[in-house]
C-alpha cells in the first residue's frame, strides 16, 4: 500500500494506493513507517532495503483488537530481527488505556449532532411510529430463535428489528415458518416485526446504528462501529476454540460495565453470556434500556478521549 500525494482538495488529505503483492516483490524504497497487518511477512526483499536507509523505517507490527490485559502489556514492546539490524513493534488497537485506541475520523462528532433521524429512516422506507428499533448483525446462533421469541411477545410498543441478508437469515426464516428471506421483504410475528435490509454503504450502517434503540454487533468493526453510536449493543465476538472469544468478551465487559450498578452489571454480562452460549435470554427493560444509553454515551466519550488509531500510529515513537 503506497501513499500517493495528496490531490489537491485538501491539504491534510491522505491517498492510498492498494497494489498487488507480486512474487518475487520488486526493489523499492521502503516506506519511512512500516505497518503489517496481524503479523504479515514482509517480502525478505523489502526487509532486507529497510536496513539500507540511512533511518531504519518504524516498523510496526498492528495487532488485533482485544481488551484483554496483557494487550496492554503487549502494546509498543521491541521485537528485533534475529539477523538484521531493524525491530519490530508490537501495536494493539483498542479501547482500553495503554492501547492504540480505534478507528475515529474526523468530523464524527459534528456528524453526530447535525444527523436527521427521522430523514434517514424515512430514506430506508422504515415508518415512524413508535415501535422501538433493533439493527441486527450477527453470525448464525440458536440464540436467535430466543430472541424472537422474546421480541413477539412484546406487545407495546414493540420492537422492528432490521436485519441483513446474513448467514443468520435462514434461521430467521425457519423460526418465522418461512423457507427463506430476502432483502425487501417484511414479517410479523405478535409484537415483533422483521425487516430485511439491503446492504448499506458504511456510512449508511453507522446511521443505522445511530437510530437504532439497540444494536446486535459482530466481529470487530461493527463492534467498534457500535460503541461509538453511543446505543445500548450486544457483541457477538468471532467463535473460537477453547471458547477463547468468551475471554474477549469478558474483558470488554469489564471495562464496560466499570462503575455501573451491580444489577445493571449483572443484567449486561447474562445478557451477552446468554447469546454468545447460544441459549434462551430477555432484553433489557424499558428502564435498563434507558440506563444503558446514558452509559453508552459516556462510554462513546470515553474512546474519543483515548484518540483515534491513525493518528496513534503515525504519532509512535519506539523507546
Amino acid at each position: 500500500m503506497d501513499r500517493i500525494p495528496p490531490l489537491g482538495q485538501s491539504d491534510d488529505a491522505q491517498h492510498f494506493a492498494i497494489r498487488l503483492w507480486p512474487d518475487p516483490f520488486p526493489a523499492i524504497t521502503p516506506a519511512h513507517r512500516v505497518i503489517a497487518l496481524f503479523g504479515a511477512r514482509l517480502p525478505d526483499t523489502y526487509i532486507e532495503a529497510m536496513t539500507h536507509q540511512p533511518t531504519p523505517p518504524v516498523w510496526i507490527n498492528l495487532e488485533y483488537l482485544t481488551a484483554e490485559p496483557w494487550a496492554t502489556t503487549c502494546h509498543g514492546l521491541a521485537s528485533p530481527h534475529p539477523r538484521l539490524p531493524l525491530t519490530e513493534y508490537f501495536f494493539f488497537p483498542g479501547i482500553t488505556p495503554g492501547t492504540g485506541g480505534v478507528v475515529i475520523e474526523p468530523g464524527l462528532s459534528q456528524e453526530w449532532a447535525h444527523f436527521d433521524r427521522a430523514a434517514f429512516l424515512a430514506r430506508l422506507g422504515i415508518p415512524q411510529d413508535e415501535k422501538r428499533l433493533m439493527s441486527l448483525f450477527s453470525y448464525d446462533s440458536a440464540a436467535l430463535d430466543s430472541l424472537i421469541n422474546t421480541c413477539s411477545k412484546d406487545g407495546t410498543p414493540g420492537w422492528r428489528i432490521l436485519s441483513f441478508d446474513t448467514p443468520a437469515l435462514p434461521r430467521l426464516a425457519r423460526r418465522l415458518g418461512r423457507t427463506h428471506l430476502a432483502p425487501g421483504e417484511t414479517i410479523q410475528l405478535g409484537g415483533l416485526e422483521l425487516r430485511i435490509l439491503p446492504w448499506l454503504t458504511q456510512d449508511d450502517y453507522d446511521r443505522l446504528l445511530w437510530s437504532s434503540d439497540f444494536n446486535i454487533v459482530r466481529g470487530e468493526d461493527s463492534f467498534v462501529r457500535a460503541q461509538l453510536a453511543g446505543k445500548p449493543m450486544l457483541w457477538q465476538p468471532y467463535v473460537q476454540r477453547e471458547a477463547a472469544h468468551l475471554a474477549k468478551l469478558d474483558a470488554f465487559l469489564e471495562h464496560y460495565t466499570n462503575g455501573l450498578p451491580e444489577a445493571l452489571i449483572q443484567a449486561i454480562h447474562t445478557l451477552h453470556h446468554a447469546f454468545n452460549r447460544e441459549e434462551a435470554f430477555t432484553l433489557p427493560s424499558v428502564q435498563q434500556l434507558r440506563d444503558l444509553e446514558t452509559h453508552a454515551l459516556l462510554w462513546r466519550e470515553q474512546i474519543i478521549a483515548r484518540g483515534d488509531l491513525a493518528w496513534h500510529l503515525l504519532e509512535f515513537k519506539p523507546n
